[in-house]
């Protein structure tokens, strides 16, 4: 799991200090800008707050303070095991599934990918107790003995390590921004209906004919729809999964979509789960084709994103299969707005189960056709980027995953493991984007 030659000691003495947060409850505070984060709030490296994320009052933080510093690492300790983030000085305050291991020098950026290893992560998952949900102790972290490598050594590794996950951020922050592009140019034209007019010029500000929708109760287009998505497009798939008493019909090459699938990325290449050719073929009318846009309809309505390469999805899922091509990225902006400000969907409390037909049965505002090909065609190098990006992403973590444990026991030097990073860094099909 390690070099040998690396000497071993216990984590307590290369801290000052390790802990964990607030055993208990704290009490709860609108409108700060504290967050109470615990164990989940940590995710690759990095202290993630989400819309559940509650925050406390000042008087809360400073009557539970904990020092922090830069060379801080967060390790979820209850619940999920092992994951990790750096504390960067956010104005945070700790929960008691959130230990912190002060160090005594930034050698924690070393452990944060040690940790990362197969190895250490079944050591936190053996020694922590609970048979329901499981705690790791901070008396088995301190006491857990580590490799010690001398400074130019782990700081070789991570830079190494740290210059993959550096790129695969950059894609990231990359996506982001173009899907930022793509939605503004959708909200410009059909939220704010100023889409280009026959002059060139926005339609509704240059005076574009609008007619009032007594089912919208608003003023649309005129010659706009209003449709059921099934009028739209016909061909919606519901998936299933096959039979799970039988072993073979999984572990396969054959990507099985689940929700949380679908939150990774906005293309699906990669799934949790995988079906066999045998699985597969019990149910061939649920094969879905790159480019088809799944939509999470059980449980947590809403989530949607593009498949990436041939695939089936479970009975959670329905997906607009073989859409039309200037449907494609209009249908997929549309149904995330109509989810979006669905706010009652997306707490569950109304429409937390869509069947198939209330899915068919969504109301649509459906432009012409040749403005939605327009559309198409200005932002398909958008999507294609972001597409080509999410694979990229996916070699990067593949060799970053393969390399940490050859670097950690020595099988592979820094300079070989650097020149595996120069080939995986060859440059990518370019797309060229018109934003305007």
């Amino acid at each position: 799991m390690a070099n040998s030659k690396w000497k071993k000691e216990p984590l307590k003495k290369l801290c000052y200090r390790i802990g964990d947060g607030l055993h208990g409850t704290p009490n709860y505070s609108d409108n700060t800008d504290i967050f109470f984060i615990n164990g989940n709030n940590l995710k690759n490296g990095k202290i993630v707050i989400t819309e559940n994320t509650n925050t406390v009052s000042k008087e809360e933080l400073e009557n539970n303070y904990i020092a922090l510093n830069e060379n801080t690492l967060l390790l979820s300790i209850n619940g999920t095991l092992g994951s990790m983030a750096f504390y960067n000085n956010e104005t945070v305050m700790l929960g008691k599934s959130a230990a912190y291991l002060n160090f005594k020098t930034n050698i924690n950026r070393f452990y944060y990918y040690y940790f990362q290893l197969d190895g250490v992560q079944q050591y936190f998952h053996n020694v922590a107790t609970g048979s329901t949900i499981k705690n790791l102790s901070l008396k088995s972290i301190q006491d857990f003995e580590v490799p010690v490598p001398d400074d130019k050594e782990w700081q070789s590794i991570v830079s190494i390590l740290s210059s993959l996950d550096s790129k695969i951020e950059l894609n990231n922050k990359i996506n982001s921004e173009l899907e930022k592009i793509a939605k503004t140019i959708y909200e410009y034209w059909f939220v704010q209906f100023d889409f280009p007019d026959v002059n060139g010029k926005p339609y509704k500000s240059f005076g574009g004919k609008m007619i009032y929708n007594e089912i919208l109760k608003r003023e649309i287009p005129f010659g706009w729809k209003l449709k059921a998505l099934n009028d739209i497009e016909s061909n919606i798939i519901t998936g299933k999964t096959p039979s799970t008493k039988i072993k073979e019909n999984f572990d396969g090459d054959i990507p099985f979509i689940t929700i949380d699938d679908i939150r990774q990325d906005t293309y699906i290449y990669k799934t949790e789960r995988t079906l066999t050719k045998k699985g597969a073929e019990t149910q061939s009318n649920k094969y879905l084709d790159e480019n088809d846009i799944c939509v999470s309809c059980i449980g947590t309505v809403g989530i949607i994103g593009f498949v990436g390469k041939k695939s089936q999805t479970n009975q959670q899922i329905n997906t607009i299969s073989t859409p039309k091509e200037y449907n494609r990225y209009y249908l997929f902006q549309y149904l995330n707005d109509f989810f979006n400000f669905n706010s009652a969907a997306k707490k569950g409390a109304v429409l937390s189960n869509m069947n198939k037909g209330d899915f068919e049965a969504i109301p649509v505002i459906d432009p012409d056709k040749y403005l939605k090909q327009i559309y198409f065609e200005r932002v398909d190098n958008i999507f294609k980027t972001i597409a080509n990006n999410i694979k990229q992403n996916q070699k990067l973590v593949a060799l970053r995953d393969w390399l940490l444990p050859m670097l950690m026991n020595g099988q592979v030097t820094v300079k070989e493991a650097q020149e595996h990073i120069n080939q995986a860094a060859e440059p990518q099909e370019n797309y060229s984007i018109n934003s305007k």
